[in-house]
């Protein structure tokens, strides 16, 4: 029974760390991303050559993409926090739960749940993003040059 909990809890520190890779994974790529449109677009009225909608728009998508991603962890940390405010009403009431604490744990949970279902959605569609602007992008470069 030890080495499952251990299995557990090296499972959910594992979980954790994926989370927070693939955050840093779409900002560093989507601020890159809208870096190079930036600079794509620079290059493009330097040489007076017309700007393309495609770049543009990846680099609207990128942007979008880490202010999706900036939400979704503001959603996190609100899930967060709720989480840990039903695990303080639950170690204060201590074994005896009266009514008024199961109402305050129960909204507690549920506020948890909604808001990490907020934090899945937002990161989703982050990363959706964030490969719809890559392949816009990528569209832009193998058609022009």
């Amino acid at each position: 029974m030890e080495d499952l909990k251990e299995r557990r809890r090296l499972s959910y520190e594992g979980l954790i760390y994926s989370i927070q890779r693939i955050d840093l994974l779409t900002i560093s790529i989507s601020g890159a991303g809208t870096y190079v449109c930036l600079e794509t677009i620079k290059y493009l009225r330097d040489n007076e050559m017309a700007t393309s909608c495609l770049v543009k728009i990846s680099g609207i998508l990128f942007v979008l993409a880490i202010c999706f991603n900036f939400v979704s962890q503001i959603y996190g940390r609100k899930s967060n926090e709720q989480d840990y405010l039903m695990c303080d009403t639950e170690i204060k009431a201590g074994n005896k739960i009266n009514k008024k604490e199961k109402i305050e744990i129960k909204v507690h949970d549920d506020n948890a749940e909604k808001y990490s279902n907020y934090t899945n959605n937002f990161t989703i569609v982050s990363v959706v993003l964030m490969f719809i602007g890559l392949i816009t992008l990528m569209s832009f470069f193998l058609f022009t040059f």
